[in-house]
């Protein structure tokens, strides 16, 4: 089956790490690209408002459950927040998707068991550079605890395969 006949899976999109290895345990991720539009209307352009497009700025948000490698993690993104250090991310399709050249159904580490999956290296993924707006770790009694990072992107966002 040809890639382009592949519905892609909601888990098969994942934020991942400047090594390509992603946030363990995800359980949601979301980017958002917004483009601010500036009003250009003068008196030539009568009761219709004209409009052109301005700065465009982006966010991603990711959810995850934890375990105790991945606390010691959020601890470390903790650190980046609070010293201001700009993280390079990659959203994009893990390996092992099903339209993957490494799709194999039955490897454990495409199937993600082990909570720690690989960007797919056969396809193009976005990346830029962010900073940590904000981080909420949650345990609430009788649940898994789980935090969310949001992110704030600096500069492009830019299509790259992932080398």
């Amino acid at each position: 089956m040809s890639q382009n006949n592949i519905r892609i899976q909601g888990h098969d999109v994942m934020m991942f790490d400047s090594t390509g290895k992603s946030f363990a345990f995800g359980t949601n991720a979301s980017l958002s690209i917004t483009t601010e539009m500036k009003e250009v209307s003068d008196k030539d352009t009568s009761k219709y408002g004209m409009q052109s497009p301005g700065k465009i700025s982006w966010t991603l948000s990711s959810d995850h459950t934890l375990n105790w490698s991945d606390f010691l993690n959020w601890t470390d993104m903790q650190k980046n927040q609070t010293d201001s250090n700009k993280l390079k991310i990659w959203y994009g399709l893990r390996s092992g998707w099903e339209g993957s050249a490494s799709f194999d159904p039955d490897s454990e580490v495409n199937n993600g068991t082990d909570g720690n999956r690989q960007i797919d290296t056969y396809t193009y993924a976005l990346t830029g550079y962010v900073f940590i707006d904000s981080l909420t770790q949650n345990s609430s009694n009788g649940d898994y605890a789980n935090y969310t990072v949001n992110f704030t992107g600096v500069g492009p966002l830019t299509k790259e395969m992932f080398a």
